[in-house]
């Protein structure tokens, strides 16, 4: 398994934020929140909101300004609102989303607004993503506390999952559990309502732990996790296997035109990988999430350059010729996973 991303130097992981919040609450004040996972940034200020605020407080000591629904972010508005005092709470708490300040170009007195944030008010800048080469990321580190707010590695995932349905006393293998991540495509806002959904269904039919079965009843069809299926079967040689796989999708009423263009993309995706050879660099260059990454470059390693580029030409070449009539849909489909699973690129193996 390839090691977590490294993060800028001090940095915090999301685990080491929630736990600053938890136990040093006292040592915040401006803060930058950075990561797509919004669950666990919204639950980052759900936090916040319980340590910052009294109860009934939120009226008086909270202010949010939001640029998705339509709030201009300026300076002056910032001053503004830290320089109100706490009326019923231990410390305000200011939230910022979406301003893009950190990957802005500051002012002298941008910055002397952002290192003097009075102690009684806490300011959280949440950003969906962030250059830490700007200098504006530089002065957030200087005089605040950041945190990479994304969410688990894959390895914890299915430990979050299963902790989440002990908690409606249900069980879950790992089988289950994995599938529940790649049907989500291990975004943990949609897991949290698939969970919900699953758990509701089980308490409703009496049952005790979440199978395979309950989980493909109740949760969205795991395209993408067949697709890697199909392609690992590939790698190793195993038409018949990829074939069979194929076979399932289509019983089930997936799509062929979704089946041929999840296929081609992930072929793309996969001399992507093999360029990139590592996932560190694959996220940095797609934007795509840790878990993906990292079993794209895993599958990436049973095919050469050469090999994936054929395919991907070859895959291009049996598109056209289905849009031209020239073929069946499925024949093509299957044409594409045959010469995918041969072990040779001669003249008189799989792209001859």
């Amino acid at each position: 398994m390839a090691k977590p991303k490294a993060l800028p130097k001090g940095v915090l992981n999301a685990r080491q934020m929630l736990s600053k919040i938890s136990k040093e609450s006292d040592s915040l004040g401006l803060v930058l929140l950075y990561g797509e996972e919004s669950y666990m940034t919204d639950g980052a200020v759900s936090m916040l909101k319980k340590v910052c605020l009294g109860p009934g407080a939120e009226d008086m000591d909270f202010a949010c300004v939001d640029t998705r629904t339509g709030d201009k972010f300026e300076m002056a508005k910032l001053e503004e609102l830290i320089s109100m005092p706490p009326w019923m709470s231990p410390k305000r708490l200011v939230v910022i989303k979406q301003s893009g300040l950190p990957n802005k170009e500051l002012t002298d007195r941008d910055i002397e607004i952002l290192s003097d944030i009075p102690s009684s008010v806490v300011v959280v800048f949440c950003e969906d993503s962030i250059d830490s080469r700007k200098k504006a990321f530089k002065t957030f580190l200087q005089y605040g506390t950041v945190a990479s707010m994304s969410g688990f590695e894959e390895n914890e995932l299915t430990g979050w999952i299963g902790s989440r349905f002990g908690k409606e006393g249900l069980k879950i293998g790992f089988e289950a559990a994995n599938s529940m991540a790649s049907r989500c495509s291990n975004n943990m806002m949609e897991l949290v309502n698939e969970i919900n959904k699953v758990s509701l269904y089980c308490q409703n039919k009496g049952y005790t732990e979440v199978t395979p079965d309950i989980v493909e009843l109740c949760c969205p069809p795991d395209l993408s996790g067949k697709i890697f299926d199909i392609m690992d079967a590939c790698g190793s040689g195993n038409a018949q296997k990829a074939l069979g796989t194929l076979d399932k999708l289509i019983a089930n009423k997936e799509p062929l035109v979704k089946i041929r263009a999840s296929i081609v993309n992930h072929i793309k995706a996969l001399i992507m990988a093999k360029e990139a050879r590592n996932p560190d660099v694959l996220v940095d260059r797609t934007g795509m999430n840790d878990f993906r990454a990292k079993k794209l470059c895993a599958q990436a390693a049973s095919f050469d350059m050469k090999r994936l580029i054929a395919l991907y030409l070859a895959a291009s070449d049996s598109d056209s010729e289905f849009k031209h009539g020239l073929i069946d849909e499925r024949y093509s489909i299957e044409i594409i996973l045959v010469k995918a699973s041969a072990r040779s690129n001669g003249p008189a193996g799989a792209f001859s």
